[in-house]
């Protein structure tokens, strides 16, 4: 298994991530980058960095809406609605790094995240578990 790990990334960062279902996320101001747009159905472990000037948060809901067609927040003007939430890091000020681990069925995602306007302005992505 080293081996095969050795060769299929250098010291088997790439490997162990596949098989446990590592999300790296970085959030910068108005934009969700990770290193992986989908993962196999089980544990799934977002490592967070707010590299942002402002607060930002992951949030990881389920559904079948499209990324940007996610519904408003009838509640929270410039917020949509968090139904399917399946996990978050909650409010992250600038700089700030977090980690969760959440379990995932077989489906479709989408990662916003949900600071008022965030979304609107670009802050969501899909993210498929197989």
């Amino acid at each position: 298994l080293a081996i095969a790990a050795v060769l299929a990334g250098g010291c088997g960062t790439a490997a162990t991530d596949a098989r446990t279902g590592t999300v790296n996320a970085t959030l910068t101001d108005m934009k969700i980058a990770v290193d992986r747009t989908s993962v196999p159905a089980g544990p799934v472990t977002f490592v967070v960095k707010n590299s942002g000037a402002m607060e930002h948060e992951l949030v990881v809901i389920k559904t079948d809406v499209p990324q940007d067609k996610l519904p408003a927040d009838p509640a929270e003007a410039g917020k949509v609605d968090e139904t399917g939430n399946v996990g978050e890091t909650g409010d992250m000020k600038a700089g700030a790094s977090k980690t969760f681990t959440v379990t995932l069925a077989a489906g479709h995602y989408v990662l916003i995240c949900n600071e008022v306007g965030h979304y609107a302005a670009g802050m969501h992505m899909a993210f498929t578990v197989k």
